[in-house]
């Protein structure tokens, strides 16, 4: 059992953490044996996601007061929140990466941008693209439009010079 002064550090902790949360992922870890939950606790740190099993009562009293109240009936059972600082889909790929190896892993719920999500809504989130994939795109997007106005710029010179060099040839045609 845990003693009171552990629960009320818990509760400090996780009011801290979900104070300013982009997306919460809950999870249930129950049926998994331990080589299982190591390998999704090393996919979810290699993402930058953290991780923690929770005691249901101390989580819901630390989403009391926040936008995080809406997935506060969804702690039941075992328990496990996954959740990241910044990239609201980093959780969500991660988690869902890991049921498609881990049938039995059960997505209980989540939460992104104040709106509580059932597993699909998840599963939906997680094919979203990331804030580096979004960053990547729109920087093509942005190079894309700069070559293509260069090559309209190059396009009449290009022409003339193909022009003169079809003039010249034919000149020498003619000398020859």
């Amino acid at each position: 059992m845990t003693d009171r002064a552990t629960k009320e550090e818990q509760l400090a902790f996780l009011k801290n953490e979900f104070s300013d949360v982009a997306s919460v992922i809950l999870t249930s870890v129950q049926g998994l044996n331990a080589a299982q939950v190591d390998s999704l606790r090393r996919k979810l740190n290699d993402a930058g996601v953290n991780y923690r099993v929770v005691k249901n009562t101390v989580a819901k009293r630390a989403t009391e007061g926040t936008a995080l109240s809406v997935i506060a009936d969804d702690f039941r059972e075992v328990t496990a929140i996954a959740w990241h600082k910044s990239d609201p889909v980093a959780p969500a790929k991660a988690v869902t990466a890991f049921k498609k190896d881990v049938e039995k892993f059960l997505i209980k719920s989540g939460f992104q941008g104040g709106v509580r999500l059932d597993a699909e809504g998840v599963k939906a989130l997680a094919s979203m693209p990331s804030k580096d994939e979004l960053r990547a795109q729109l920087l093509g997007t942005m190079n894309a439009v700069a070559s293509k106005l260069l090559a309209q710029i190059q396009a009449p010179a290009q022409q003339l010079a193909g022009v003169l060099q079809a003039k010249h040839d034919e000149d020498e045609k003619k000398a020859a």
